[in-house]
């Protein structure tokens, strides 16, 4: 799914943003917390639009826009992409015309035949229900594997003729290992490319920010993207040559600031505020 003019010069006015490590303030960070304020002033101030991308459910989300005293966005892109939310007068609603098109990708095969198929991989631990979907299977491993177990899920699935993908990162709060299935050619940027095609924006006119591997094929679609100073020196070597080879550096920005303060510092860096 490509909708990109990459030589376009529209200016952005769409932050779509990962929330753990990202939008949301780092622990006893005084300055992050400032910042968001100062983002989230800026955003309503200059009437630009509000994405949030994230591997956190809807429920969860919820959660953390009390907590964090996040500002409201106007889509929700959660569970890592297999899942979209628009908010209306009467609150956030899921986005039907999403949930049937990834009912057409999976062509009926249900979670449970994904499951069975996985039951001789040794050293996957189903997360909690919370954290699965309709189109969405979750597993913990150790971190040390995660790379290891990716591919041989991938392979289980492709051989088994199963239509998904396997997805891994780590979670920089715990280290544990996170694998998430979803379908084919799913991920946070499918979700974000997908949904610029049904509302008002374009994918040129967003600017993504993440900080981890399930932001990686966002940080590398073609969005004007920002990695955020805690992001892993490997993550942003990788989204640099990826830019690189594909001839737009100049859309990558490797923020120095971590967390909050880094998504600030760079939608200033874009222009988008």
């Amino acid at each position: 799914m490509e909708h990109f003019n990459l030589q376009s010069q529209i200016d952005p006015r769409v932050l779509g943003t990962d929330l753990d490590g990202t939008l949301i303030p780092l622990p006893d960070s005084a300055e992050n917390r400032r910042d968001l304020r100062l983002l989230t002033k800026k955003l309503a101030d200059g009437e630009r639009e509000l994405v949030f991308a994230t591997g956190r459910h809807f429920e969860s989300v919820l959660d953390a826009i009390q907590m964090h005293a996040l500002p409201q966005p106007d889509w929700m892109v959660c569970d890592v992409g297999s899942s979209i939310y628009q908010r209306t007068p009467e609150g956030f609603e899921p986005f039907g015309p999403y949930e049937e098109h990834l009912r057409s990708l999976v062509g009926g095969i249900d979670r449970a035949a994904v499951e069975k198929a996985l039951q001789p991989v040794e050293g996957l631990e189903i997360q909690g229900e919370e954290s699965q979907g309709p189109f969405k299977i979750s597993y913990f491993s150790v971190s040390e594997r995660v790379e290891e177990l990716e591919e041989q899920i991938g392979s289980i699935c492709s051989g088994a003729g199963l239509p998904f993908t396997c997805m891994g990162s780590v979670d920089p709060f715990n280290g544990k290992g996170l694998l998430d299935l979803l379908p084919n050619q799913v991920s946070k940027a499918y979700a974000l490319i997908w949904l610029s095609t049904h509302a008002d924006f374009k994918p040129e006119e967003l600017v993504y920010a993440g900080d981890s591997g399930n932001d990686y094929a966002a940080l590398v679609a073609g969005f004007r993207s920002i990695a955020v100073a805690n992001a892993s020196d490997t993550l942003i070597e990788k989204i640099q040559e990826e830019m690189s080879e594909k001839g737009i550096s100049e859309r990558f920005y490797p923020a120095k600031g971590k967390a909050t303060s880094g998504v600030l510092e760079g939608c200033h860096h874009f222009g988008l505020l």
